[in-house]
């Protein structure tokens, strides 16, 4: 009891500058530890997904949807409803197939002269159901 007594009487006494400047030396030391472990694990995910990354790509390169597939053709401008949309509106893209809408547009003259049932915002890939 006469322990707990004396550290009560010595933080009592200690001058407030000397606590704050006690506590925010733990805060720092604190804040390393974490720190340093959370960039440990950060360095070892890294590590793991380049191996994982380094193994899927040379055993199976057909999981490789980042290489462009399939053809697709896209808005360059935005496109107001009911006009006639022009050769000059549109771009053709290759992308990966698995982001091809199933009922994108392949053919370019199926979408030049044609009119959009909505407003087709830019870079927006054109559909079968955006034109009438």
């Amino acid at each position: 009891m006469t322990e707990k007594k004396s550290l009560l009487r010595i933080l009592a006494t200690m001058p407030p500058a000397v606590m704050l400047l006690i506590v925010i030396g733990m805060a720092v030391v604190v804040t390393m530890m974490v720190t340093g472990r959370v960039e440990e694990e950060t360095k070892s995910i890294n590590a793991k997904r380049a191996q994982l990354e380094s193994t899927t790509n040379s055993t199976n390169p057909v999981a490789d949807t980042s290489r462009p597939h399939k053809t697709a053709f896209y808005a360059v401008t935005y496109i107001p409803y009911e006009t006639t949309i022009e050769a000059k509106q549109i771009e053709k893209r290759q992308i990966g197939e698995l982001e091809l809408w199933d009922d994108a547009v392949i053919i370019p003259s199926e979408i030049v002269g044609h009119s959009p049932k909505h407003t087709i915002p830019a870079n927006a890939q054109i559909r079968q159901g955006d034109l009438q």
